[in-house]
């Protein structure tokens, strides 16, 4: 058995939650400023390109816990 697999590692938990608040962050000023400047911004904070076009081009395919 893995060891790895046992045990989460706390900088990609970490990693995560970054990403989390950044998709949030970017979503946000995406209402207030536009959809270029919420790209600009999860971008700039290294959200995955692949998140960032799926938030905000498909608001149906958001998490519960992305920011409406």
């Amino acid at each position: 058995m893995n060891t790895h697999d046992e045990i989460p590692n706390p900088d990609a938990t970490r990693g995560n939650k970054d990403i989390e608040a950044a998709v949030n962050r970017g979503l946000a000023i995406a209402m207030l400023k536009g959809v270029a400047a919420g790209a600009a911004l999860m971008r700039d904070e290294g959200v995955p390109l692949d998140v960032t076009a799926r938030v905000l081009i498909n608001p149906e395919l958001r998490r519960a816990s992305d920011w409406k």
